[in-house]
């Protein structure tokens, strides 16, 4: 009985042994390791995880990492040897990891899909030759003013100097100022450019914001910030480090002071405000001093029907475009007004402009009166209001020749026709029988007259009738040859009605020469602008292309 058990214990026992010698073959085992172990801040060290698996990329979580580490982009790769019929597999990761601050810091057990590493320990000291945040980048800001009113705007210009080679910059990402309290507005875009300060190179980036506030308080504004890392070596090692970009945050105090009380009008505070007009003919001449502001109004005789241009300018500083006034000027109704799109732009120092045209027609002849122009503002240098105004004109209109030889004569009303007298005939005679006899006689001819005609057919060629010139026609061609904008355009559409028939060719034709007359007489003169010439236009008018009248086909179509 005891030598029956032996054989079967021992072949238990190998069966045990192949089985946990199995398990530990088939176990995956991980291991992690480090170029070093004793390092600086902000030192490049390399992290070496390998795996005896097959395994994804993404099997390794470094999340665990970023608390303490700044974490480059790993690099992975899998092989498989065969050597002497034996198979080996390996996945292996390269991580360059450089540290986050001093002291004793733990990289932590990792896990690879069941598989486990061990903790490492890294001992970080303090370099006394490393760099500072200013060796490599700072920050230099300028507030135009740190004590505004509402809806002033003060300018802040910020200059971020990067002292170290822009090409070993890691992720840069820069906050741009911000506030709570305060609108911070960019102007423009930003423009980066090289520079040497203090005899070093260095590549500059600058912005320039609006800084301004609807309400009255004691406000900060938090300055731009710069994160990232910079890649660099000493002179004196090899080694490579990894600088962490965290610049400090300057904070701006910024007071907002309320609206004066007893202040009237439109809100405008400015510490510079200018308003300049300037009026000129139809030809572009300049009929008064630009500069001139208040003061009794300009006296100017002209014809009905002439053009005279409006051009004022406002220039106001500390504020921005949209803020400048609107212009809101009610003229009589005696004047057509025509105004063009205002222009918006920004002085050489930075002020902010806007440029206001309008081209005023008087329609009749009598004494006009043009308004003022006024504009309250808040002096913010002075703390006071003021006003700026620019006059008007006192206008003398004529009646013009040239519109009165334009009109056309007014047709007299017919006369009264006198009321027909009744005669009574009591013998009519022989005149009732012809009557009737020719009235027989018509509606026989037109009925063999519609036969033939439907029979045979014939086409008929129209007859265009011999155009002899309106008075329409001959009063559009006076207003061209005078040069006449408003009129030549009243006497264009009445012409256009009574002609119905007038080709595309025609129309455009004068329509074009209307737009230059138009540009001539109302744009901006310059030493370069040829008169227009009517010619064209006046040919046009007395020989137009007109629409061909189709000719009837009476002929039967074929069955």
């Amino acid at each position: 009985m005891r030598f029956l058990n032996k054989p079967f214990l021992s072949m238990l026992l190998t069966l045990m042994i192949g089985v946990f010698s199995s398990h530990s073959v088939l176990a995956a085992t991980a291991v992690a390791s480090v170029s070093q172990n004793s390092v600086t801040k902000d030192e490049v060290f390399l992290l070496r995880v390998a795996t005896d698996e097959k395994v994804s990329s993404d099997a390794l979580n470094l999340k665990a990492l970023q608390k303490d580490f700044y974490v480059g982009r790993p690099n992975f790769g899998s092989s498989i040897r065969i050597v002497n019929g034996s198979r080996t597999v390996s996945s292996e990761w390269n991580i360059t990891l450089a540290p986050l601050r001093l002291g004793q810091l733990t990289i932590p057990s990792l896990d690879i899909e069941g598989a486990k590493t061990q903790p490492i320990i890294i001992n970080v000291s303090v370099d006394k030759a490393a760099p500072t945040q200013s060796d490599m980048a700072e920050f230099e800001l300028n507030l135009s003013k740190d004590s505004l009113y509402p809806q002033e705007v003060a300018e802040l210009d910020v200059k971020l100097i990067i002292k170290a080679d822009p090409r070993r910059l890691q992720d840069p990402q820069i906050a741009p100022p911000s506030s709570t309290e305060l609108d911070v507005d960019p102007i423009g875009e930003s423009k980066q450019f090289q520079d040497v300060i203090n005899g070093q190179e260095v590549t500059v980036v600058q912005q320039s914001f609006h800084i301004s506030s609807q309400h009255a308080g004691q406000f900060k504004l938090q300055g731009p910030k710069l994160t990232g890392a910079v890649v660099y070596s000493t002179n004196n090692s090899s080694t490579t480090r990894l600088f962490q970009l965290d610049t400090p945050v300057e904070t701006l105090n910024v007071t907002v002071k309320p609206v004066p009380k007893g202040y009237q009008g439109e809100w405008l505070p400015t510490s510079h405000f200018k308003l300049i007009q300037k009026w000129s003919d139809s030809q572009g001449n300049e009929l008064t001093d630009s500069s001139t502001l208040g003061g009794d109004k300009h006296k100017i005789e002209m014809e009905a029907g002439d053009s005279l241009t409006r051009t004022i300018t406002m220039t106001a500083s500390n504020l921005a475009q949209h803020q400048l006034p609107k212009l809101n000027i009610t003229y009589p109704s005696s004047v057509r007004v025509y105004e063009e799109k205002p222009q918006f732009g920004t002085t050489q120092s930075g002020d902010a402009v806007v440029v206001y045209k309008q081209v005023l027609i008087p329609k009749e002849a009598g004494n006009i009166s043009l308004p003022d122009v006024s504009q309250a503002w808040f002096n913010t240098d002075s703390q006071s209001q003021q006003t700026s105004k620019a006059p008007g004109l006192e206008l003398t209109v004529k009646a013009s020749d040239r519109v009165a030889a334009s009109i056309p004569p007014v047709a007299p009303p017919p006369a009264q026709q006198a009321t027909p007298r009744v005669i009574k005939v009591d013998n009519p005679g022989v005149w009732p029988y012809l009557t009737a006899l020719f009235a027989v006689l018509w509606v026989i001819s037109a009925v063999m007259a519609f036969y033939f005609w439907s029979r045979r057919g014939a086409p008929t060629e129209s007859t265009q009738p011999v155009q002899r010139p309106s008075n329409t026609e001959e009063a559009l061609t006076a207003a061209l040859k005078a040069h006449d904008g408003v009129m030549t355009r009243t006497l264009f559409e009445q012409w256009k009605s009574e002609n119905p028939d007038l080709s595309d060719e025609s129309i455009a034709t004068i329509e074009t020469e209307l737009v230059k007359l138009t540009q001539n007489l109302y744009g901006e003169a310059s030493s370069s602008t040829q008169p227009w010439n009517p010619k064209l236009a006046i040919k046009t008018v007395k020989k137009p292309k007109r629409v061909a009248t189709k000719g009837r086909n009476s002929s039967l179509e074929a069955l």
